[in-house]
């Protein structure tokens, strides 16, 4: 019993031992890295979307605050726009201000700049920014310059040069976007209520959304709600008068996800009275109409536009190498080509997959952690190590489709209806940035599932359209 006692002792003691060397070798370790980091590096970040804020947060978690790194991140505005609650806005399941997040509250230690990236010089790495000039404040310029500048400028939408798109569309980039399309739509509601002329009123109530991936047909199922239950609210309106309409260039749904989901995805929209039209592309709008190919049109007053993005006019003016999607070429450790110290990432990057074949999609899920990544080769690049490269495989996809129905893809697991409807709520609110906020969405989809949506306020409405997305451009 005895010999029991000291042998456990002894493991014990052992692995005690183990544990305070390693724990020493990781310290040890870690101060050689810290004292290999020259004193005072400055790192210009352009975008305070998932990539850029990312890479924020690394940096002052690896860069200790005695080297006096002197980070700054630039955004024309000061707060995080969490895109994937773009369409619960637009639907009107979750207040506008709920979904952004203020930045400065985000990478504390971080110089936070707000301003317009008017000129980048990549040569030099410096970059000129506007401070002000709207609303009645005076207009500034100013210059950063830095030892390594970070591009995480994300997309704009993509008109694909298609006639009257630009001038006539509604699209879905930021929160202004989201209560611009429910303003739009009571709008349309109170304008067709008393309206005699039945060919007008049915183009009054005619929303029609292109775009089939997941922006598009999440867009559509909270747009076909919104209207289909706000017109509950007025008796003259009758349901078989509203037409919403889903247009895809593709011959199905959802392409990033399996056949399966994507065919129930596409039974539910129908089931709850959208048209699906695959293999039809939009050749032009104007006033009151929608044209397709083959010249027919479709009288209606909202397009939304949700078919693709590209990358942020200022990427387009850059003196850089960019590929077939009109992004920043970069290695797998998001490091621009011919271009010592610039990296690029989100949206804004064309970043290679492994094997060589294809480049990374513009996610959020990706944006985060090229973010992280990138924050840690730049370290590196500052210690004179080796870069590593991005690898990442996406956990899963997921959209919503409707009221208490979605689609999902979880570690190669599908599922669909209220499971995954319910897997999206739980899974976005968990990683939507704050407490706060994350109390108030769960309160608006309390409020909604009690008492039903409400129709949207116009002062409200009015306020949220002046906020644009980080940067204008979100990753």
């Amino acid at each position: 019993m005895e010999h029991k006692k000291t042998g456990t002792a002894l493991a014990a003691l052992l692995a005690a031992g183990a544990c305070a060397a390693y724990s020493y070798g990781r310290m040890q370790k870690r101060r050689r890295e810290v004292q290999s980091i020259p004193k005072g590096a400055k790192i210009v970040i352009l975008g305070a979307g998932f990539a850029g804020i990312h890479v924020a947060r690394e940096l002052m978690r690896l860069i200790p605050p005695e080297k006096n790194a002197d980070i700054v991140l630039v955004d024309q505005n000061d707060f995080l726009l969490f895109t994937p609650m773009l369409t619960e806005t637009a639907g009107g399941s979750v207040d506008a201000q709920h979904i952004v997040a203020r930045i400065r509250n985000m990478a504390p230690g971080v110089r936070f700049q707000q301003g317009r990236v008017t000129s980048v010089d990549l040569e030099t790495k410096r970059v000129t920014i506007e401070v002000g000039g709207e609303d009645g404040i005076p207009a500034a310029m100013r210059d950063l310059e830095a030892d390594h500048l970070v591009i995480a400028l994300g997309s704009c939408s993509n008109f694909r040069g298609t006639p009257g798109v630009q001038e006539h569309a509604l699209t879905v980039k930021t929160v202004g976007d989201a209560a611009a399309i429910r303003g739009r739509i009571e709008a349309l509601l109170e304008r067709a209520t008393d309206e005699p002329d039945e060919e007008i009123r049915r183009a009054l109530l005619t929303i029609v959304v292109a775009g089939g991936g997941y922006s598009g047909v999440e867009t559509m199922a909270a747009v076909n709600d919104l209207l289909r239950d706000s017109m509950r609210d007025y008796p003259t309106l009758k349901p078989a008068q509203a037409r919403t309409i889903l247009m895809d260039l593709g011959d199905r749904l959802l392409p990033e996800l399996g056949e399966k989901l994507a065919s129930y995805a596409q039974r539910e929209l129908e089931h709850r009275g959208v048209a699906v039209r695959l293999k039809t592309g939009i050749t032009g709008a104007g006033d009151g109409y929608v044209e397709i190919k083959g010249g027919e049109r479709i009288a209606s007053h909202t397009l939304i536009w949700a078919a693709g993005v590209k990358p942020s006019p200022i990427v387009e003016a850059l003196d850089i190498t960019q590929g077939r999607h009109g992004g920043i070429i970069v290695d797998g450790s998001c490091a621009a080509q011919g271009r010592p110290g610039v990296w690029a990432l989100g949206d804004c990057a064309e970043i290679p997959h492994p094997d060589g074949k294809g480049t990374y999609a513009p996610t959020a899920q990706n944006a985060m952690r090229e973010g992280t990544l990138t924050a840690r080769n730049i370290v590196a690049a500052l210690r004179g190590e080796p870069t590593k490269p991005f690898v990442y495989t996406p956990m899963g996809e997921m959209a919503l489709v409707g009221r208490y129905t979605g689609v999902a893809r979880v570690f190669g697991l599908q599922f669909s209806g209220p499971l995954a409807w319910a897997m999206w709520r739980c899974v976005y609110l968990a990683k939507m940035p704050g407490l706060g906020k994350r109390a108030r969405i769960l309160a608006d989809w309390t409020l909604d599932a009690i008492f039903g949506r409400e129709g949207a306020d116009s002062i409200a409405t009015r306020g949220a359209r002046k906020l644009e997305a980080p940067g204008a451009y979100e990753d």
